[in-house]
């Protein structure tokens, strides 16, 4: 049987929105959604995973404002 509820008093939403409250603020979800919104809580190995690191030996400038080129 299934029941359809069409009405709900303030005090009956209070009470039930205050339950699932505090039921889904747990230390698990809060990291979660941070992790779903790509705000990674520290962790210095996860941050350095997510790096995209290319190692290369940049090129000296030739000429420019302060340059001086023997």
């Amino acid at each position: 049987m299934r029941m359809n509820i069409t009405y709900i008093s303030k005090l009956e939403f209070l009470y039930a929105f205050r339950e699932a409250f505090f039921a889904s603020i747990t230390k698990k979800n809060i990291q979660g959604g941070f992790t779903g919104a790509g705000l990674i809580p520290y962790n210095l190995k996860r941050v350095i995973s997510e790096l995209d690191m290319r190692i290369r030996t940049p090129t000296p400038p030739t000429s420019g404002p302060g340059i001086v080129l023997p």
